[in-house]
């Protein structure tokens, strides 16, 4: 059976990573850059995960592993090449209702974390359902290389276009159409020669909303 693909808010929320190398300092990044109230939880961390720390981006629980570490967690992370630790934090966090990762371990994860592909706002996301890592890497690898630094430009131009023409009371249908007119157009070249005026001349006549000050997507 597959995973439901979701994307969570964690802003706010406790995360607790068990576990202090390599493979946790890429996580706690990734936790740390979406805003969560991070806990780490090891005998001693990883160089970055020093620096994470002594800059205030993460709590350090000097600690073995006890159950305990999940109270109040949204989601775990165990980080940890300890196989029997590992299962325990799976049976624990199962037991606390708390959405569990456990790292190269498929079996043990309520929740699979995908590659990502990332250009400002927009994110693309690729998963193998955990049986394979690298597939995945190449994938976003690949993406990362079709997809430039435009798309960012566009998705932010679409947020300011959508701002614009949502308030005019258009059924859902007729502001769809405009919409896609745009992102199905010839704007990315635009884009991509920062050629504003083009661009804006084009949204202009594709919506008939004229949005000033473009420049400042790039």
């Amino acid at each position: 059976m597959g995973h439901y693909p979701v994307s969570l808010d964690i802003s706010g929320r406790k995360c607790v990573i068990i576990g202090g190398g390599e493979v946790a300092e890429r996580k706690a990044r990734r936790l740390v850059s979406c805003g969560a109230d991070l806990y780490v939880v090891c005998r001693s961390l990883s160089p970055g995960l020093e620096e994470m720390k002594r800059g205030g981006r993460l709590t350090h629980v000097r600690d073995d592993y006890r159950a305990e570490h999940l109270d109040g967690a949204f989601l775990a992370i165990g980080a940890t090449d300890d196989r029997a630790v590992n299962e325990r934090i799976f049976r624990d966090a199962r037991k606390e209702r708390v959405l569990i990762n456990v790292v190269d371990d498929p079996r043990l994860c309520d929740v699979i974390l995908p590659a990502l592909c990332e250009r400002g706002g927009l994110q693309i996301a690729v998963s193998t359902g955990g049986k394979s890592p690298a597939l995945a890497k190449k994938l976003r690898e690949d993406l990362e290389k079709e997809y430039g630094p435009e798309y960012g430009i566009l998705l932010d131009i679409m947020g300011a276009l959508r701002e614009k023409i949502l308030p005019r009371g258009y059924d859902a249908s007729r502001n769809r159409s405009l919409f896609e007119a745009v992102v199905r157009s010839d704007i990315l070249h635009g884009i991509r020669e920062r050629d504003w005026k083009r661009v804006r001349r084009d949204i202009l006549d594709l919506t008939g909303e004229d949005l000033e000050g473009l420049e400042r997507f790039a």
